[in-house]
């Protein structure tokens, strides 16, 4: 009976320390959420800040509480491999959305506010928790990249399986193409000088931070030095002239310039 009362106090004991690790979490990051408000004004960096902490506190809290709740001495090898075998078989998807949650996270593979694809959603990420990313989808009935208004939940698992578009890591701009039909009995010539002071005009504020992010971005990786001025190409049908302005445009605009 000794044996057995000793038992439910540790047990007793090691819930209490739990749930004061779980409340001191909260409590710490509800003081450090409330202590960057003030100081970062810009939204997209704020909530940034907010998911590192917060993926930060819920990995300390989970040790902290590991610890509490692992044996010790020999028995300790044992409980982790039986620990282990157990999450493993459980739940494997869950364990997939937390490594690649801690990937995306920590590789920068995109970051909240980015514009991305994954699979088949495609979005402006909200949010990015340990288990599943939020966004703001874009596209699908609505053209050009603008919002529906869904927001869609992604299991950060995804990302293991399907390729990852980011529109707007390291660059915030695309390169994007309009093409117009004209006839041989048509100006072209003229057609195409104003599609080109439309490109010229456009891209005038927007040329010279694309130049700078371009060139770092090249300095950085392996890619060919490319224009971003907008560029005119024709191509010779059997019944027209396609005239294609080649631009660079935000990548989260792209519906301004083309409509």
């Amino acid at each position: 009976m000794e044996e057995i009362s000793f038992d439910v106090v540790d047990i007793a004991a090691r819930l209490a320390l739990s749930l004061a690790v779980v409340v001191a979490t909260l409590i710490v990051y509800r003081i450090i959420r409330r202590a960057f408000k003030p100081k970062i004004k810009d939204a997209t960096r704020l909530q940034s800040m907010r998911v590192f902490v917060r993926i930060g506190l819920a990995i300390a809290g989970f040790l902290i509480i590991l610890l509490i709740w692992l044996p010790t001495g020999n028995n300790l090898v044992i409980a982790l491999g039986i620990l282990g075998a157990g999450l493993a078989i459980a739940s494997q998807q869950m364990i997939g959305s937390l490594v690649a949650g801690l990937n995306i996270a920590f590789a920068n593979i995109y970051r909240v506010g980015d514009r991305v694809r994954v699979g088949e959603v495609a979005g402006d990420v909200m949010d990015i928790g340990l288990l599943r990313t939020t966004v703001m989808e874009v596209g699908e009935w609505v053209k050009a990249d603008q919002y529906t208004g869904r927001v869609v939940t992604i299991a950060n698992q995804a990302v293991w399986s399907n390729p990852v578009y980011n529109y707007t890591q390291h660059w915030d701009y695309l390169w994007d193409e309009i093409t117009l039909p004209i006839t041989y009995e048509s100006d072209w010539q003229r057609a195409a000088e104003v599609m080109l002071e439309h490109g010229q005009t456009y891209t005038e504020e927007l040329q010279a931070d694309a130049e700078a992010k371009l060139s770092r971005m090249i300095d950085r990786y392996p890619l060919k030095d490319t224009k971003v001025e907008p560029t005119l190409y024709l191509a010779m049908t059997d019944n027209w002239i396609e005239i294609t302005l080649r631009f660079v445009v935000d990548a989260q605009e792209r519906r301004g310039v083309k409509g």
